[in-house]
């Protein structure tokens, strides 16, 4: 689990819909813009493009090249080319100077960071005082492993096993991807110096072709089971010291 994104998983996984549901969240909990901003995992650049609408100055940092080969060509020749830097880069080494950033974001990547508290220490090291991480991450009450079910060698659809999450054993051994409870989230980030601010969660975006479940889905994230959603959102707050 060394890579920013998982096998198969591009950064718009899910499609436009669950990026713009994902960006949407942590928008709520804190308005993305500002100064500076790290991407953290940036893929092809999906997420990063429509948070740079917000702020000065972006990096967003990768370990797959090919990814970030696709990210330039995307960007290549928009007014985004000078704005954004792209770096390959592992989260548990940022190459920049402390208090730097104003916002850090990770969607959908620190499921696959294998050193995870040390890629938090880092990021909260970046992040100026009063700076903020927002990241999504898979819940574990979620019923469903969104990253596929591995049957030997073989990855199989979720369906395949239903409850995996839910058994921390199997998942273990069937999943190449962590999945998290919002209280574990929680103690990793206080244990590198980062103060809550907000956590919701993202149900299942679905598409046009099945509307039923798309309302559905998006009634169930204004009631209490919106706590079985697909990813948590989560913006964590570095104090002022």
């Amino acid at each position: 689990m060394g890579g920013e994104l998982g096998p198969g998983n591009p950064s718009g996984a899910f499609g436009a819909r669950g990026v713009t549901k994902r960006i949407g969240a942590v928008s709520r909990q804190l308005p993305v813009r500002g100064d500076r901003l790290l991407d953290v995992g940036c893929g092809d650049g999906t997420y990063t493009v429509e948070l740079a609408q917000g702020y000065v100055r972006v990096d967003a940092i990768d370990v797959e090249p090919g990814r970030l080969d696709a990210f330039a060509a995307r960007i290549a020749g928009t007014g985004f080319e000078d704005r954004i830097g792209l770096h390959k880069m592992s989260a548990d080494s940022l190459a920049f100077d402390a208090h730097t950033f104003d916002r850090v974001t990770a969607f959908e990547v620190v499921e696959h960071i294998e050193d995870v508290e040390g890629s938090l220490a880092e990021i909260h090291r970046v992040l100026k005082p009063g700076g903020a991480l927002s990241l999504t991450t898979p819940n574990r009450w979620f019923p469903f492993e969104t990253h596929g079910v591995l049957w030997g060698r073989r990855r199989r659809s979720a369906l395949t096993a239903p409850f995996l999450p839910w058994v921390r054993p199997l998942h273990e051994r069937m999943s190449d991807a962590r999945s998290f409870t919002t209280q574990e989230m929680g103690r990793l980030l206080r244990a590198v110096g980062l103060s809550m601010r907000a956590v919701d969660y993202v149900m299942p975006p679905f598409d046009r072709r099945t509307r039923g479940l798309q309302s559905l889905s998006d009634g169930l994230e204004g009631t209490p089971l919106r706590v079985f959603g697909m990813a948590m959102a989560v913006t964590a707050v570095k104090p002022h010291r």
